[in-house]
């Protein structure tokens, strides 16, 4: 992920890459942004409630499946 693209709310995922390999994989949401145009980086909330501090280039967006609910409304398409 780019710096510009860690926006507050966004779901993220530790990257594979990351060089902790006990977070690697891990799924949260992007809670802070800290920073500017020298360097970013983000608070991320996990599940069990607990935050850690991240650069973006360490996490990847995860895209929101489609609501259960549009499919019953033949709105197959996000808008």
């Amino acid at each position: 992920m780019r710096p510009e693209e860690a926006h507050i709310g966004r779901k993220v995922r530790v990257c594979e890459h990351h060089r902790i390999s006990a977070r690697r994989g891990m799924v949260g949401r992007i809670m802070g942004r800290y920073g500017g145009e020298k360097g970013v980086a983000v608070d991320v909330r996990f599940p069990d409630r607990h935050y850690q501090l991240f650069w973006p280039e360490d996490l990847e967006e995860i895209s929101s499946p489609q609501p259960w609910w549009r499919t019953l409304l033949g709105r197959g398409s996000r808008s």
